[in-house]
């Protein structure tokens, strides 16, 4: 049986190669220490992550097709996907808060105002 030093290096291999323990800790191949207390907080990066592709693998640009026999083009709709105006886009449709259109008709909000201020004393 094999006894290992938790002091001593341990490299990882195949797809966790650059990983490794050393010291009771985990380390990154980007040298980055880990404390066992930080490996509690994968499960929401991992969700983070699942939700980033998901989001990114929606706004990606799709191949447009050919009107007149169906097939897809060499062409793109777009080749930038720009997060921000995406994450707008999408917290405005789930509340329902789209654009208004040209055709809107103004707004008849007042917006209220204190008025003229009292002299102070002084």
């Amino acid at each position: 049986m094999t006894t290992m030093d938790p002091h001593d290096r341990i490299d990882m291999t195949g797809p966790w190669a650059g990983f490794g323990f050393q010291g009771g800790h985990m380390f990154t191949p980007e040298g980055h220490h880990l404390e066992p207390c930080d490996m509690t907080w994968w499960s929401l990066t991992c969700n983070i992550a699942r939700e980033w592709r998901l989001m990114m693998e929606e706004a990606r640009p799709r191949r447009t097709r050919s009107a007149a026999s169906g097939r897809p083009c060499g062409t793109m709709d777009s080749s930038v996907v720009y997060l921000r105006e995406y994450v707008r886009i999408r917290r405005e449709r789930r509340l329902g808060m789209g654009d208004p259109g040209t055709g809107a008709e103004p707004s008849n909000v007042v917006h209220m105002s204190r008025g003229p201020r009292r002299p102070k004393r002084g």
